[in-house]
């Protein structure tokens, strides 16, 4: 299946801002190279391009990239200092029972299951705000603002809530949502693609000032598969309480 393209956001004398797909991954494979990655996509394009930071393969959204030496370390110190704004939006399973919350647990990597994360006592602090959206009969859609940038940060943290990422392998039921799943009739046929069968997460938002205090705020708009689901979700639902709503059409 030919994977939906990167889009170019931002292109700026010290780093570029690059729309990531679903799918791509932000670096090279360590074991299969040609899987499509953002990283040798944008060497192709300008040369010396410098890692930041990274968004999960499943992730889609804003990622930045730097385009030399001085940006790439001047934007890993904020990154580190926490400087830069990150707003995500994503579609969980449940109905969640508050409206705003804060999330402040450590997290360590699972010795029992490589490449997964856990909550542990011993593990590095890891802080989540979170808004509640929109909900709907069985789902909701959330803000999720990460003040430290942990790996599988939000995913574990809604876990833990009860509340995990719609189709997320790792740490919720990994399940779809189907159309007519959202239906009382619901007869499943075999047939019928998945609105959405990646982690429902989206990065919408970066926001950073550059040292001569230019300020920048970027977004992405929410892709095809969150966008159809959204609308099957407030189609379906019999009731749909709405709360802040920032970039969330």
């Amino acid at each position: 299946m030919k994977k939906n393209r990167p889009e170019i956001l931002i292109e700026h004398a010290d780093f570029v801002a690059v729309n990531k797909p679903a799918g791509w991954l932000s670096v090279p494979d360590r074991f299969d190279s040609d899987l499509p990655n953002l990283y040798v996509w944008l060497k192709e394009q300008y040369g010396e391009i410098l890692i930041v930071h990274r968004l999960d393969k499943d992730t889609s959204g804003v990622i930045i990239f730097a385009r030399h030496a001085d940006a790439h370390r001047w934007l890993c110190q904020q990154f580190a200092a926490h400087s830069i704004g990150k707003t995500y939006l994503g579609i969980v399973e449940g109905r969640v029972d508050f409206e705003e919350k804060t999330v402040v647990l450590p997290i360590a990597p699972d010795p029992k299951a490589p490449g997964k994360m856990r909550i542990h006592a011993a593990g590095r602090e890891a802080i989540t705000h979170l808004k509640l959206l929109e909900s709907y009969s069985r789902h909701s859609l959330l803000q999720m603002i990460p003040t430290t940038g942990r790996t599988h940060q939000i995913r574990l943290h809604l876990q833990h809530l009860g509340y995990p990422l719609v189709a997320d392998p790792l740490y919720g039921s990994g399940k779809p949502i189907m159309a007519a799943s959202l239906y009382r009739s619901f007869h499943p046929n075999g047939q019928e693609r998945p609105l959405i069968a990646r982690t429902a997460l989206h990065a919408a938002v970066i926001e950073l000032q550059l040292p001569n205090n230019q300020h920048h705020r970027i977004e992405a708009p929410l892709p095809k598969d969150i966008k159809a689901a959204l609308y099957q979700l407030r189609k379906t639902s019999a009731t749909i309480v709405q709360h802040i709503r920032n970039g969330s059409q």
